[in-house]
C-alpha cells in the first residue's frame, strides 16, 4: 500500500473539496425535511424506495441505547450512564457500586457484554480524566487508565485511548489498553485514533513540522504488530473512515467527503458533510450537512450510490443501532436531548430530555 495509497489519498482529498452531493438543506428543524432526490439535485426525484427500517413491534425504539444522565441534580452533580430497557425505562449502569466518581462518553463492547466510559462531565481530576469498563448489568466497574474516548477493538479485548501528560502538557498521545487487566501499550504521538476493520491496524493524526517551520497535522497508519507507521497523507484537518465490513474508506477534508475503495483508488465525490458515520451493514452514511440557526448541526442520511435517503433532522453524536434501522442523536441546545430517529426517514420516534453522549454500537 504505502507510496501508492499515500497519493492516492492525497489527491482523493484534494479532488472531494466541495465537489460532492449536498443534502438539500431543511427550512426548519423537522426530521421529516423533504429530501434531496439524488446526488446531482437538477435531477428528477428517483423512485427507488428507501430500506424498510421499521421499529420491531415488540421492542421500544430505544432499547440497548447507552445515554449519559445526571441521576443527582444538584445534591450530586456527576453524570453516569444509563441503559434504556425494552419498555423504554432508564436503568443506571455506572455507579451502581457506591464507588464511582461518575461517567461520560460510554461505547459498547462489539459484544455488548461491556461499556466503556470516559470521566464525568464535571469535577474530574487531570486533563483527560480516566478510562473505565463496566458489565452490561453495572458490575464489574473498573478503572483501566488515564485516558479520553476509549474505543473497542473489533474483537473486544483492547481499547484505544487518547492521553495528554498530566504534569508535561506533551502532545497529545495514544495508547492501547488490554480491557481484561489494563496493561498499556504507548502508540506515541497522535491523536484521533481509529481501529480498521481487520483490528490488526489503527489510523491516527498527528502534528509534523512543515518546511516553512510551522506545524501542520497527517493521517498515518499503524500495523500494531510490526509497528510500522505510513503516512496516508499531509492535508491538514483530513479524516479517514472505513466502513465496517472493509469494503470501503470515506475521506473527509474541508467539508467534502470521498467516497474509495479500502486502498484508496478509485475515489469518487461522494457528498458535501463532515462527521460521518457508517450503517452497521456498511450501506449507508449519517453525515452533517450545515448548521441551524442555534448552530446544531443538519444531519443526512445517503447510500454508496450517492441517493439521499432523507435530510433536515438535528443532531450530534450520531449512533445507529445494532440493526440499522433507528439512529439516536444529541440535541445539545438549549438543553441537552437524545432522540431516536428512523433511520428511513429521519422521523423522530421518541427522546429523552436532560440525557446525551448516545452509543448504540
Amino acid at each position: 500500500m504505502g507510496r501508492i495509497l499515500l497519493a492516492a489519498l492525497v489527491v482523493l482529498a484534494l479532488a472531494g473539496c466541495g465537489t460532492g452531493d449536498t443534502p438539500s438543506p431543511s427550512a426548519s428543524s423537522s426530521a421529516t425535511a423533504e429530501p434531496s432526490a439524488s446526488a446531482d439535485p437538477t435531477t428528477e426525484p428517483s423512485a427507488t424506495p428507501a430500506p424498510t427500517s421499521a421499529v420491531p413491534p415488540d421492542e421500544h425504539p430505544a432499547t440497548g441505547l447507552a445515554i449519559v444522565q445526571f441521576p443527582g441534580g444538584s445534591d450530586d452533580p456527576a453524570s453516569h450512564v444509563f441503559v434504556v430497557e425494552s419498555d423504554g425505562t432508564l436503568v443506571q449502569v455506572t455507579g451502581r457500586s457506591g464507588l464511582s466518581i461518575g461517567a461520560s462518553r460510554p461505547n459498547w463492547s462489539p459484544d455488548r457484554s461491556r461499556i466503556a466510559f470516559g470521566p464525568p462531565k464535571i469535577g474530574f481530576a487531570g486533563v483527560t480524566g480516566q478510562v473505565s469498563v463496566v458489565n452490561a448489568d453495572g458490575s464489574g466497574e473498573t478503572v483501566l487508565s488515564e485516558g479520553e474516548n476509549p474505543r473497542w477493538s473489533p474483537d473486544g479485548t483492547r481499547l484505544l485511548v487518547s492521553e495528554v501528560d498530566d504534569v508535561t502538557s506533551e502532545p497529545r498521545s495514544i495508547w492501547i489498553v488490554d480491557a481484561a487487566n489494563g496493561e498499556l501499550t504507548d502508540l506515541g504521538q497522535g491523536f484521533n485514533p481509529q481501529w480498521l476493520p481487520d483490528g490488526e491496524r489503527i489510523s491516527f493524526r498527528r502534528m509534523i513540522a512543515t518546511d516553512d517551520g510551522s506545524f501542520a497535522d497527517a493521517v498515518y497508519l499503524m500495523d500494531l504488530a510490526t509497528g510500522v507507521t505510513e503516512e496516508l497523507g499531509t492535508e491538514s484537518e483530513t479524516d479517514v473512515f472505513w466502513s465496517p465490513d472493509g469494503s470501503s474508506v470515506l475521506i473527509a477534508h474541508d467539508g467534502s467527503l470521498t467516497l474509495a475503495e479500502p486502498d484508496g483508488s478509485g475515489g469518487q465525490p461522494f457528498a458535501t458533510g463532515f462527521d460521518p458515520v457508517w450503517s452497521p451493514d456498511s450501506t449507508r452514511v449519517v453525515f452533517a450537512y450545515d448548521f441551524d440557526e442555534n448552530a446544531v448541526p443538519l444531519l443526512a442520511v445517503v447510500d454508496l450510490d450517492g441517493q439521499t435517503l432523507w435530510s433536515g433532522a438535528l443532531g450530534t453524536e450520531a449512533t445507529w443501532s445494532p440493526d440499522g434501522t433507528r439512529i439516536a442523536v444529541e440535541i445539545p441546545f438549549p438543553e441537552p436531548m437524545v432522540q431516536v430517529l428512523d433511520a428511513s426517514s429521519g422521523e423522530i420516534l421518541f427522546e429523552y430530555e436532560g440525557t446525551s453522549d448516545p452509543d448504540w454500537s
